[in-house]
């Protein structure tokens, strides 16, 4: 009986495995995401494991693979990130391995993988770019396209998003602040500061970073009241690198959409962060006939 599966987190960076059987994790890996060939990457880490675990590709019930970029029906549209071209990414990746795949987006993966509490919610990942997934009634929304929760592009005052609150586009935030601006920073200090160090010091007292940080996710809150007044999610959840800075990441945010929002909606931290992927995978699985 097939009765296992894989979790594939396939992302700019590193790439995520994970083989399960039901709710049970069996191993779980990571490796760095090739530049070039990453169809040939997945092939040879899906047979290779299958091959260590003493299992044949028949015991496999299904690859689910979740992609950063836009995904309509198994075709990847866009993938920036992976220097993929448009292609039929789980028909050729199924002809090789011999496994049913099934590909979308890697944060309607993950939204699928938190709306395990929730009905209504509004996933928004904030890292190296800015993502969100939408569940409403328990249902995915992918949008005509694919496209459904790529707020991360949404151009305002000239800028986007991705271009400001994403962790790169923070770091640019406070780089070109620093350059116009003789205040003094402690981040002057750095020879190259991330994301999680202007956090840090803004913790610390850095007005600089407070600010810079204060009116960027205040705006970003802002763009998410307009958003999510169209839909009234039950929750909306951060996860990313970025929402590793916790309370104080999720209270501006929260006080921006407060301020233009109709409804209340409760916003925050997920917990299951990168786990989400593989409860959105068990749950694709599960629904298989």
């Amino acid at each position: 009986m097939n009765s296992y599966a894989f979790s594939v987190d396939l992302g700019g960076t590193t790439t995520n495995f994970s083989v399960f059987r039901s709710h049970e994790v069996i191993t779980a890996w990571t490796v760095k995401t090739p530049k070039n060939n990453i169809i040939d990457m997945l092939e040879c880490e899906i047979n290779a494991k299958i091959s260590e675990l003493n299992l044949k590709n028949t015991d496999f019930k299904a690859v689910v693979v979740g992609i950063a970029g836009i995904v309509k029906d198994g075709i990847v549209g866009k993938a920036i990130n992976l220097n993929l071209p448009e292609c039929d990414f789980g028909g050729v990746l199924q002809t090789r391995i011999g496994i049913k795949v099934i590909v979308l987006n890697d944060v309607n993966l993950q939204a699928i993988g938190e709306a395990i509490n929730w009905d209504n919610l509004f996933l928004v990942t904030i890292g190296t770019g800015i993502g969100a997934g939408l569940v409403i009634n328990s249902q995915l929304v992918e949008g005509h396209n694919g496209a459904a929760g790529e707020i991360g592009l949404i151009s305002l005052d000239s800028s986007t998003p991705e271009q400001n609150a994403s962790a790169n586009g923070l770091v640019k935030t406070v780089n070109d602040y620093l350059k116009s601006n003789d205040e003094y920073s402690s981040l002057r200090d750095f020879e190259n500061f991330t994301a999680k160090d202007i956090f840090t010091q803004a913790k610390l007292g850095d007005e600089v970073a407070l600010k810079i940080i204060s009116d960027t996710y205040f705006k970003f809150g802002k763009l998410l009241g307009v958003i999510c007044s169209a839909f009234d999610p039950e929750v909306i959840i951060i996860s990313g690198g970025v929402s590793n800075a916790g309370d104080m990441l999720r209270d501006i945010i929260q006080n921006g959409f407060n301020e233009v929002a109709f409804k209340k909606t409760e916003i925050q931290i997920s917990q299951l962060k990168e786990k989400a992927a593989v409860l959105g995978a068990m749950k694709i699985v599960d629904d298989l006939p």
